[in-house]
């Protein structure tokens, strides 16, 4: 007679990455259940990306590279302890921000693949080099350009095909 052991103590627990967008600074954890496996704060959020590089709604073609810039420098690092995990959860500020302008433009979503992130970054560029935002019903606020821009890097650089937003 065979006994089997716990179901529960078998199964494995999926890796996800959690990107805390904040304020002033922004949370990365890999966690695996509800275990934190790693945790890395980096010194750039939302409003402190605004402060650095964002200084107008819409914000100009160059400021959109600088911010591009800033968020790569901080985001590079993290690429070998962070990438590959099963999933990305997105929270804070940064996915408040994005929930919000999908909501007000009719596309409640809770999940958005790289090719619609990277859509809506493209349509924000567009307004960004002149085309009148009414066109793409999107906000102009620079906070949600940057978090917009923040996830953007985070997924493409670290090679997540969706993201979950949770707020």
């Amino acid at each position: 007679m065979m006994i089997l052991g716990n179901p529960l103590s078998q199964t494995v627990m999926k890796e996800v990455t959690v990107l805390d967008l904040r304020a002033g600074t922004s949370l990365v954890l890999r966690m695996a259940g509800t275990n934190v496996l790693l945790r890395r704060e980096f010194a750039l959020g939302v409003d402190s990306l605004v402060r650095q590089s964002l200084q107008h709604a819409p914000p100009l073609p160059i400021e959109l590279e600088h911010a591009i810039e800033l968020t790569e420098d901080a985001v590079m690092p993290l690429a070998a302890e962070y990438a590959g995990s099963a999933g990305l959860i997105l929270q804070g500020l940064g996915a408040s921000l994005i929930a919000r302008s999908l909501d007000v433009i009719g596309s409640v979503r809770s999940e958005l693949t790289l090719d619609e992130v990277e859509s809506l970054f493209n349509r924000l560029v567009a307004v960004s080099l002149g085309r009148p935002a009414s066109q793409e019903a999107l906000p102009t606020d620079a906070r949600f350009f940057a978090a917009l821009l923040m996830l953007r890097e985070f997924m493409h650089h670290l090679h997540f095909p969706h993201v979950t937003l949770q707020i």
